[in-house]
């Protein structure tokens, strides 16, 4: 009769190799998850703060901060909060540069066990133990490891260099992505307010080139307010207005453009069309042609 092999359900060199790699991966993971929600976060209290300081920039603001404690405390937590985030900013991308490390120690230690193991033993994390129970950690030499290591062949090698590679390609699309988005989003209602502003200067064109007058919204078959997402615009008899309401990239919520509408000459009246951005460099970066809306080109 044939000896029946014994099987060794223990935790083998290869076993507990696997198991610390899927400790460090989960570890990697949950990190990760925790900057995805933290980063989040950042961005609803940097839109928060920007809201907030934007609020307390005008008369009614200032007046309330000057006289009012609560909101005099209001506003310096605010800028503390301003003060803080780029230090968030920062610690998160230091967080994904982690988690990105542990998933690559663990893509490793799952594909390499023993060679892992053999690593870890030599950094003294772990140590060899025979049936009696001797030590013989001390006997791993860190050079032999890497010697072990380097006859590793290059097909086990291949995977988790791969996986680790398109897991860094997915990080850096995935942040691309979100900022193209963000960038698409603030274009797109930059885009729509100037075409509602060209609308206003073409409207009171046509109605004072027939009336050498200004028209109201009523006259000019416009309405008087439009709200959106991102701007809340508003047609008088002499004015057209878009403040937003939320930052704009760098431009911050409560900036105003303009477009306001006068007359000029006694017996030859002309119509005269100003066009205004807001203050920010920042927002006039983002509406460079705003001055030359309706102007005929040259």
């Amino acid at each position: 009769m044939s000896e029946k092999k014994e099987i060794n359900y223990g935790l083998t060199a290869v076993r507990t190799g696997r198991l610390v790699a899927a400790v460090i991966a989960f570890a990697g993971m949950l990190m990760l998850f925790i900057q995805r929600v933290l980063a989040a976060v950042l961005v609803m209290a940097n839109d928060a703060v920007t809201l907030g300081l934007a609020r307390y920039n005008n008369f009614t603001g200032r007046f309330a901060s000057n006289n009012f404690a609560e909101d005099k405390q209001l506003l310096g937590l605010l800028k503390e909060v301003q003060d803080i985030l780029p230090v968030a900013d920062t610690a998160l991308v230091i967080l994904l540069a982690l988690s990105i490390a542990l998933l690559a120690i663990a893509l490793i230690g799952l594909a390499l066990p023993r060679q892992f193991v053999h690593i870890l033993v030599a950094l003294k994390l772990l140590k060899w133990e025979n049936g009696e129970g001797d030590d013989e950690g001390e006997r791993v030499n860190p050079r032999q490891v890497l010697e072990t290591i380097g006859n590793v062949p290059l097909k086990k090698l291949a995977f988790p260099v791969a996986i680790i590679i398109t897991l860094i390609i997915l990080c850096l699309g995935i942040s691309t992505c979100h900022q193209r988005v963000i960038s698409n989003s603030v274009e797109g209602n930059l885009e729509d307010m100037q075409l509602k502003a060209l609308a206003y200067i073409d409207a009171q064109k046509a109605y004072f080139g027939k009336n050498k007058t200004i028209g109201g919204p009523a006259a000019l078959k416009m309405t008087d307010s439009l709200s959106t997402d991102a701007f809340d615009m508003k047609v008088t008899a002499t004015r057209f207005s878009a403040v937003s309401k939320i930052p704009l990239g760098e431009c911050p919520a409560g900036s105003r453009w303009q477009v306001a509408a006068s007359t000029k000459g006694v017996f030859n009246v002309e119509l005269s069309l100003y066009r205004g951005v807001p203050k920010d460099t920042n927002c006039v970066k983002l509406t460079p042609d705003f001055k030359n809306l309706g102007r005929k080109s040259r």
